[in-house]
């Protein structure tokens, strides 16, 4: 039986946000969907709508009872049921790959233009601007994704096309994916824990490639090495560099084109730093591959509001503008007295590195040291800096 065909049996693995928005598009379908999560607290509220739930341990064992698992994205493809699955020859799809199967089929109207967003560092902000671009362009789009509504959500809304931010995991279980362009902005160790190695992290990250327009970051020696192996007919680049064949990058002060055409002056980038500057062009990059005029471009980067705490400017101090950037490009040595500003994503989520307050510490100097760190409650961070530095006052801002 075809997994979608009325009456096939779907286990839907995940009781979250993507859960629910599964068993919603499989409902009209005429599919048999079961829900389970290893929470059984979080399976409640779907078991007094009439869901039929499953604790994890007898998902598992009636696992190759179903045609088909579409899994929350989080779940990585080593957790039992998964597993299971796999070792059973069912079949196993992400929300993403349901939502690319069911637009591809008109089950919405007429298919959608995808337009994807991927990176270890970025994304957010690029696919902002690229939605910025398409409606500035006065074209019909919805962003979506891992930035907020489940692409699931968003197909029931009228639109032509989607700015669509996808994760390594959402990646990962989106096989079919073919987006009109996809970008990859950049790859750095993220998730190793989830994806096993970099390689595999990479490779789920190249799947953005798989359309008619691939488009890589070019600065990033990972990203701009996936771009050979691209299924893509059409590969482009961008880099801070002068633009060229194919590549995308500044002129005289300019974001400009392959074809040598002006799209917005850098100055008029919201985003501080050269890593606004990379996000405007990928932006640029995908916006172009729809055919959205420079002017567009020019006047949404001109009007765009950079989201808090991506690399938005804090406060001008002494004349210097002083931002959240991810990454300085050149790190300031300190002097006694000094304030030093140790950067926080060099360490990212199941990296094989340390984290930075693991790291040896350079021998200790005059004066102040502040820490600028991200995502962290406040009681958390004092204990792990105390444990670690003691000679460091900390100072709460």
């Amino acid at each position: 039986m075809e997994p979608l065909l009325p009456g096939a049996r779907v286990l839907v693995v995940g009781a979250g946000v993507t859960g629910k928005a599964v068993l919603a598009a499989l409902t009209p379908l005429g599919a048999l969907a079961d829900l389970t999560d290893d929470r059984p607290m979080a399976l409640e509220p779907f078991a007094f709508d009439g869901v039929r739930v499953l604790d994890a341990d007898s998902a598992v064992s009636h696992v190759s009872d179903y045609q088909l698992v579409i899994t929350s994205p989080g779940l990585p493809p080593t957790a039992p049921v998964l597993a299971a699955a796999a070792a059973a020859g069912v079949p196993v799809w992400g929300d993403v790959e349901l939502a690319w199967r069911l637009d591809r089929s008109g089950h919405f109207g007429p298919p959608r233009t995808w337009l994807v967003v991927t990176g270890t560092n970025g994304k957010t902000t690029t696919t902002s601007m690229l939605q910025a671009m398409l409606a500035a362009a006065g074209r019909r789009s919805l962003l979506c994704g891992n930035i907020g509504e489940p692409v699931l959500d968003v197909l029931r809304r009228p639109s032509e096309l989607l700015a669509v931010e996808l994760s390594s995991f959402q990646l990962f279980w989106s096989s079919s994916l073919r987006p009109e362009a996809g970008a990859v902005l950049n790859v750095a160790e993220d998730h190793l824990d989830w994806h096993g190695s970099f390689p595999h992290y990479a490779q789920s990250k190249a799947r953005a490639l798989d359309g008619r327009v691939a488009i890589v970051g070019l600065d990033d020696p990972a990203a701009a090495g996936l771009l050979s192996d691209a299924a893509a007919p059409v590969k482009q680049g961008f880099h801070l560099g002068e633009p060229g064949p194919d590549v995308f990058g500044v002129r005289d002060g300019w974001l400009t084109d392959p074809g040598g055409v002006r799209l917005a002056p850098v100055d008029s980038i919201p985003v501080a730093g050269p890593v606004g500057v990379l996000n405007a062009l990928a932006a640029a990059a995908l916006a172009r591959a729809v055919d959205v005029p420079a002017p567009a471009i020019a006047e949404a980067l001109a009007q765009f509001r950079v989201g808090s705490h991506r690399a938005e400017t804090v406060a001008v101090i002494g004349g210097s503008p002083s931002s959240t950037i991810p990454r300085p490009p050149i790190p300031t040595p300190p002097r006694p007295p000094c304030w030093r500003i140790r950067g926080w994503s060099g360490w990212q989520v199941g990296s094989s590195r340390a984290p930075p307050w693991r790291r040896p510490w350079p021998a200790s100097q005059t004066g102040w040291r502040v820490w600028w760190c991200w995502a962290a409650t406040a009681g958390w961070w004092p204990t792990r800096f105390s444990d670690t530095r003691p000679m460091s006052p900390l100072l709460r801002l």
